[in-house]
């Protein structure tokens, strides 16, 4: 019972934080474009049609989704947080307030999946289920695609409110994982699975030295040495 109530209140603890970070906080995001940009790009590979239905949960600032229309595609989104959803229709974009627990969608609708930066967010049966739920909505063959932190130290990351004195993660992040343990998880769901680590850098713009400085960053990722920031990268398709 303490474990649920725990669990329970660091869901509480999240969504105030996603809130800020999506609201007052957006500017957050802004190191966030390449790993945007690098999904729909690699997406675009994937796609089978000119017009794939693509649903992101997690909404962040919307920049995946303007890309995607930009693109002419078909996209939805899902975030939690209702100011986010409002920004979000104000800009044409099909978005809901929900959970990934409860997609508020038919089965076998959408041909992609995103959640990126997302499932570190949840508790370990939340992401149970909410893996369940991503499958049920992808049509036959399509595909969940996605990013988490890599193999990070959640303590280094815990910050204490000066006002009531409660330790918590400053990102709202409830788990870390591992190339094996990721890939456990989702093959519990899906078939087909491929998954790197590795960071996501733009080399546009950058002088020779931001360049080298970029491309020894990536490798050190694809190392998972925890200075570079490496994220873990997957590509699962439903069977």
């Amino acid at each position: 019972m303490k474990a649920e109530l725990d669990a329970a209140q660091a869901c509480r603890q999240n969504e105030k934080i996603w809130e800020f970070y999506q609201n007052e906080g957006q500017a957050a995001f802004a190191l966030s474009t390449p790993r945007f940009e690098r999904l729909l790009k690699d997406l675009a590979r994937r796609a089978a049609g000119s017009r794939p239905v693509i649903l992101n949960i997690g909404a962040g600032n919307g920049y995946l989704e303007e890309l995607a229309l930009q693109r002419g595609w078909k996209v939805h989104s899902l975030d939690p947080d209702a100011r986010t959803v409002a920004r979000l229709l104000e800009k044409r974009i099909n978005a809901q307030q929900g959970y990934i627990e409860h997609l508020p969608y038919a089965d076998a609708i959408f041909d992609f999946v995103v959640a990126s930066e997302v499932l570190e967010h949840l508790t370990t049966a939340q992401r149970r289920i909410g893996l369940a739920e991503v499958a049920r909505v992808l049509q036959p063959c399509g595909w969940f695609l996605g990013t988490v932190p890599y193999n990070e130290d959640l303590r280094g990351n815990q910050v204490l409110c000066p006002k009531c004195g409660e330790l918590f993660h400053r990102w709202g992040h409830q788990a870390s994982f591992t190339l094996p343990g990721m890939r456990a998880e989702l093959a519990a769901t899906f078939a087909k699975i491929t998954m790197k680590r590795t960071a996501f850098i733009s080399l546009k713009g950058r002088s020779l030295f931001g360049v080298v400085q970029g491309l020894v960053r990536m490798l050190l990722a694809r190392c998972g040495v925890a200075i570079s920031g490496p994220s873990i990268y997957f590509f699962a398709r439903k069977d």
